[in-house]
């Protein structure tokens, strides 16, 4: 632990800490092997009930790791109670189950040194679980652009899907806590913190594009620093009860936060296409998943409910993706007409495909 005598970390890294047992070592030791050797690292346990404390407690022996054991409360939680904790000039986020390139914290720490950036943004690695193959994921800028044109981009696709995103519609993670480095004087300052995914759905999306409206300079960096550890089987299968009414949440902070900037006009619209888009879209796909033990009585219902939902209403009513992709219009079509049974047919049908897709990008 830092005493008093030692001057302040330059990149204070939190790693939120649940449930990884097998994939801690391999994280941690990604961070120790850095070459900005001037790091804090915050393991903050959020009470797992499996060996992940015991291992993160053999790395303290080592002065720039600090094990934090706090009582459980989630992802979001355990990130904002780590950044309350760190002391660093920059503050940076990395999942338990990821790990980074060695000189990832040297290089992003100078970029953000040398152009005094608050906020700078940089590409992945994408490690597919299930047939092992890496694939770097990076955002889509155009070279002409200027940094200042680049974050007007990101952060309209952020709020939501519009007819000039084009190749950006590809982009993965672009929501993502992990990738991006904050100088933590001007995180804490701006109060950014990170809510509770028992309560929201996407809990950092609402973070990340308060960050890109508060920030006083963005910085996109080309290096794919981070790796990130993606499991198309359980993305594909997986079940979320009250899916769509987190998504709602997700939708309702972001809009408050967009009218309190004086943002509504302009992303609006863009934003209300993002509820349709990914929200109920999301939710309705998540419905057929194979692990929703509601039989078709109860999926029935639950179709019907999200398609009645006033938002969703309001959202397909909106003509806005219909200059979108087919796709786009395709899905507010099947949302607009209201009607259960169409609905539950395609969803039924696009769901099964999207199983059988899994893994192959």
């Amino acid at each position: 632990m830092r005493g008093e005598d030692f001057d302040l970390a330059k990149v204070s890294v939190v790693v939120p800490i649940y449930r990884v047992e097998q994939y801690l070592e391999q994280c941690v030791n990604s961070l120790l092997r850095q070459t900005l050797t001037d790091l804090e690292i915050l393991l903050v346990n959020d009470a797992s009930p499996d060996r992940s404390l015991e291992i993160a407690r053999r790395f303290e022996s080592d002065p720039r790791v600090r094990v934090i054991d706090k009582p459980h409360g989630g992802l979001g939680d355990t990130r904002n109670w780590g950044a309350r904790e760190a002391t660093g000039e920059y503050l940076a986020f990395v999942d338990s189950d990821d790990w980074l390139e060695e000189d990832a914290f040297e290089k992003l720490s100078a970029a953000a040194d040398a152009n005094g950036a608050d906020l700078t943004v940089f590409q992945f690695v994408r490690e597919n679980v299930t047939d092992g193959v890496s694939r770097v994921c990076s955002l889509p800028i155009d070279p002409a652009a200027s940094q200042e044109e680049t974050a007007h981009r990101v952060l309209a696709e952020l709020i939501g899907p519009g007819p000039d995103s084009g190749v950006w519609r590809s982009v993965e993670m672009l929501g993502c806590a992990w990738r991006r480095l904050y100088r933590r004087e001007w995180f804490m300052r701006n109060h950014l913190s990170y809510y509770k995914e028992q309560e929201i759905m996407l809990e950092d999306l609402p973070v990340s594009i308060q960050a890109h409206v508060l920030a006083g300079r963005v910085l996109f960096v080309d290096g794919a620093y981070y790796h990130y550890r993606y499991n198309p089987d359980s993305l594909s299968t997986r079940y979320r009860p009250g899916k769509m009414e987190m998504l709602l949440r997700c939708y309702e902070v972001v809009e408050h936060f967009l009218v309190s900037q004086g943002l509504q006009e302009e992303y609006g619209e863009r934003h209300l296409a993002w509820l349709l888009r990914s929200g109920a879209h999301s939710a309705l796909v998540n419905v057929f998943s194979p692990n929703n033990p509601a039989s078709f009585p109860g999926r029935w219902k639950e179709v019907h409910g999200i398609l009645r939902q006033p938002l969703v209403r309001r959202a397909a009513a909106s003509g806005y993706l219909k200059a979108c992709t087919k796709a786009d219009r395709l899905i507010r079509l099947v949302i607009r007409t209201g009607m259960t049974l169409p609905a539950y047919v395609f969803y039924s049908a696009y769901s099964r495909s999207l199983r059988r897709d899994a893994g192959k990008k």
